[in-house]
């Protein structure tokens, strides 16, 4: 990617939760056949976007029950679809996860983290599986409306975050603010058959250091998590 591409490809990162503009992010998608696709785009539709090299770099990690592996993915560059596609198969009940750090602009750091949330969508939070050493991070419970999502910042519920519900043609389909749960809830016309993703954005404005020879006054931190509807069987 040149570098005023580069640089609007960030601007308009900055600048989606404050203006509700469309941006890019990474996201993780695995079919109903278990092929598991990660690639950079405005939305769950927009999937020829040539990825930045930090994210391309990207390890992308399973996790099936209390177990953990990372997944071997190749390069798929093609006129549908530009990204990394996993070699292996995806089990049903497996999550997909992956942490990027994109750089530092305008003495900011940006920093992505990506879900797929697999296998049967629990129906109270409390038997959803919190990840490790990841910081910003989302899980979704199915309830007889629709589905609550909750959004935790280093293992506790993150308040007054806005998230934003995505379907599979990257239409909007919902948003809200999380309550002191951590959590927003998105109804059954909301949540569309198929496959949903939510993004969601989190600023330390204090976060401090340095990012290889750069450094840094805050940092922003954006998450995309995708899941099928628990009604679409």
């Amino acid at each position: 990617m040149g570098n005023e591409m580069k640089r609007l490809s960030v601007f308009l990162m900055i600048a989606v939760f404050a203006g509700h503009v469309h941006a890019h992010f990474p996201w993780l998608t695995v079919s109903r056949d278990g092929q598991a696709s990660y690639f950079f785009g405005e939305s769950l539709a927009d999937q020829t976007y040539k990825m930045p090299a930090g994210i391309v770099k990207s390890k992308i990690m399973m996790r099936e029950g209390s177990k953990s592996a990372g997944v071997k993915m190749k390069a798929v560059e093609d006129d549908q679809f530009v990204g990394k596609r996993a070699i292996e198969t995806i089990p049903a009940s497996a999550d997909l996860m992956s942490q990027a750090t994109f750089g530092v602009y305008h003495g900011a750091k940006l920093k992505y983290y990506t879900q797929y949330l697999g296998g049967e969508m629990p129906t109270k939070f409390a038997d959803c599986q919190p990840i490790k050493k990841m910081d910003l991070q989302a899980h979704a419970v199915n309830t007889d409306g629709g589905v609550d999502v909750y959004v935790l910042w280093k293992g506790k519920p993150l308040e007054g975050a806005e998230v934003s519900l995505y379907c599979d043609q990257g239409h909007e389909e919902g948003n809200s603010k999380t309550d002191a749960d951590g959590r927003v809830s998105f109804n059954d016309e909301e949540v569309e058959d198929g496959i949903n993703g939510i993004a969601v954005g989190h600023t330390i404005s204090d976060e401090a250091g340095k990012f290889g020879d750069q450094e840094y006054r805050s940092a922003m931190h954006y998450l995309t998590a995708t899941f099928y509807d628990p009604e679409d069987k």
